[in-house]
């Protein structure tokens, strides 16, 4: 497959979606009872999250508790521009793109009473971009930084050992919590609108109005998150007035949210399942073969059976909601063609039936989604079968290389935005996770579009980066599915903004009289 120039897109949408920000579901109208300040809204958790602390950990979960308490210095306005929060400007860069320097607002304080200040800032820097701190953090920020020093109590001076533009967008995703908390994984101090009040660790958390923060008084006394591990459990949590917002619904809740009076919402946001093929040993170390795989992907079939029609199928690692996305880029035909299949599978050379199988993690609900691509493989001259394990043996599986496909679902928002960082990322030849393959212009691609400070050329090489990995076969997401949650009628509607970033604005929420 020839690269072509095609016409850029930094944000599309498949023929399947909605615009991003218009997924509200029918039967799901905002009219009715006025909003009122005062109360506590109660939230749900699919799993309570290892970590607080969110320089400790990505997880959703994680965020969804931690951000209205602590804050980043800059943050999405919309799904390309970005404004400052604790920063009191955009970054001073020099002009090779190595030194940074941020100025701060001032007359801030943390939830402790500690004042913010630029070694907050530059603690928190360099925990994230020391290797052995970093955490969750290492796949994004570890190394990038070589140094962070406070120049004065209001100035932060960032010295980087390569140009690194993107780091903007970071900025814009990594929370600074009070120097007291950095090193406690659940800690829970900043200087957002609600500060931490009561903890039990697997069962629930309670936020509570952070009276000396310097904005406007938040519309909720209390936010509560509450631990229901099963979807159905937390549809009937919110149809019996117990929770108010549960933000992930399955596919196949929507019908009873919407049955039940509930409003549901179906967003187009960076959410993707990720095909891990290992091309460090057969079938996946031929390129004919993996070809082969990607033609015969059950994707509509995923995408309207497994999804209820919330997902689109998919054309490369690089979703519709995600820079590099390009809505003219269509490198699959919409049905499976098996004679295609096995005419690939000839260019291979190889005789009989190839046998591999789908890793997948229980708890992922991915199983049903292995077990269908693997039906429709199985149709076409492979032999796929489907491995379910604990999640923490997937991923020393997977860190080993002792797998042949590994699926899982990324929401890397949190960690990244709407960059393509996480899934492009593990396919250059540094990278931890990289699985095998090993492409020079691949790898240039990515190091111009990581040192980019301009978005929209960021995205045009991203996009030349994902018609690469779909030319080489090397990443294929069945789906790129739709951010689905639901909430309670007497709850302010989500803001479908912020659920196209991937995130959820909780602490602004109103609930109705």
């Amino acid at each position: 497959m020839q690269l072509g120039r095609r016409r850029f897109l930094a944000l599309g949408t498949g023929s399947a979606l909605a615009a991003a920000a218009g997924g509200l579901l029918s039967g799901c109208g905002d009219g009715g009872p006025k909003l009122r300040s005062g109360g506590t809204l109660a939230v749900a958790l699919p799993a309570f999250p290892a970590v607080l602390n969110p320089v400790h950990g990505t997880a959703e979960e994680t965020r969804w508790i931690s951000d209205p308490v602590v804050e980043a210095l800059y943050r999405y306005r919309d799904d390309t521009t970005l404004e400052p929060v604790l920063a009191a400007a955009d970054p001073v860069v020099s002009a090779d793109g190595l030194v940074w320097t941020l100025r701060l607002r001032d007359g801030i304080t943390n939830s402790d009473g500690s004042a913010f200040d630029a070694e907050q800032v530059a603690a928190c820097l360099r925990r994230v971009a020391d290797p052995a701190t970093a955490a969750a953090w290492g796949p994004y920020l570890a190394g990038r930084i070589r140094t962070a020093t406070a120049v004065d109590a209001g100035t932060v001076r960032l010295e980087l050992p390569r140009p690194f533009g993107v780091l903007r967008q970071f900025l814009a995703c990594l929370p600074i919590p009070a120097r007291s908390s950095l090193d406690d994984p659940q800690a829970l101090v900043g200087t957002g609108p609600y500060r931490l009040d009561a903890a039990v660790p697997g069962e629930s958390v309670r936020l509570r109005r952070n009276e000396a923060y310097r904005g406007p008084e938040t519309p909720l006394d209390v936010l509560e998150f509450r631990t229901v591990a099963e979807p159905a459990a937390r549809t009937a949590e919110l149809k019996a007035g117990r929770i108010g917002v549960d933000p992930r619904i399955a596919p196949a809740q929507v019908r009873p949210v919407q049955s039940g009076g509930l409003q549901a919402h179906a967003v187009s946001s960076p959410l993707d399942l990720v095909t891990a093929l290992n091309l460090r040993r057969a079938p996946f170390d031929d390129i004919a073969v993996r070809r082969a795989l990607a033609a015969g992907t059950a994707r509509k079939a995923v995408a309207d059976e497994l999804y209820k029609g919330f997902a689109v199928p998919g054309r490369g690692p690089v979703g519709p909601a995600t820079e590099g996305w390009d809505d003219d880029f269509t490198p699959y035909a919409a049905a499976v063609d098996p004679d295609r299949v096995r005419v690939l599978l000839g260019e291979s050379g190889r005789t009989g039936q190839l046998r591999f199988a789908v890793l997948v993690a229980t708890g992922d609900g991915l199983a049903p989604v292995a077990e269908k691509l693997a039906a429709q493989w199985t149709t076409v001259g492979f032999q796929a079968g489907v491995e379910e394990v604990a999640p923490d043996v997937w991923r020393q599986r997977r860190a080993a290389g002792d797998f042949d496909l590994a699926l899982s679902v990324r929401r890397p928002a949190y960690a990244v935005g709407r960059t393509a960082f996480d899934v492009l990322g593990p396919a250059a030849s540094d990278h931890p996770d990289n699985t095998g393959y090993r492409n020079p212009e691949f790898d240039r691609l990515l190091a111009e579009a990581w040192a980019a400070w301009d978005a929209s050329q960021r995205a045009k090489l991203c996009a030349l980066a994902n018609e690469i990995l779909v030319r080489d076969a090397v990443m294929m997401p069945p789906v790129y599915p739709r951010f689905l949650t639901a909430q309670s009628r007497r709850v302010e509607s989500l803001d479908e903004k912020q659920m196209a970033l991937g995130r959820l604005d909780l602490a602004s929420l109103h609930r109705r009289s």
